[in-house]
């Protein structure tokens, strides 16, 4: 991790990182709390570590596996139990639909039987 400087520099939009997303995270989190050189200090760390932040789906990954294996549930065989699945309601159905889809295309549901 890049260490953090008190002084930052002028900011300069770094990949996803851009002036928009920058505009509407120090509007977000202006509320007194921070003094205006510490959301400096703080858009500039994150400017360096754009890649750690994800506004969208499609800006998502995962953990290095080389650090964080995955989780293995061991479980026993058996016979898994037959239970109807809850209707969708007609009104909403294209909606999830549409949630499902991105979130398959953006790799955080996987394709199952």
């Amino acid at each position: 991790m890049p260490p953090l400087t008190p002084n930052p520099p002028p900011f300069v939009p770094t990949g996803r990182f851009t002036d928009k997303r920058r505009k509407q995270f120090i509007a977000d989190h202006d509320k007194g709390f921070l003094t205006t050189a510490e959301l400096d200090v703080l858009t500039d760390l994150m400017a360096k570590q754009n890649k750690a932040f994800a506004w969208e789906d499609s800006e998502r990954g995962s953990l290095c596996t080389d650090f964080f294996p995955p989780v293995v549930i061991p479980t026993i065989p058996h016979i898994p139990w037959t239970e109807r699945n809850r209707p969708i309601p007609p009104s909403l159905e294209a909606e999830v639909c549409q949630i499902i889809c991105s979130k398959i295309k953006a790799g955080v549901y996987k394709p199952s039987n």
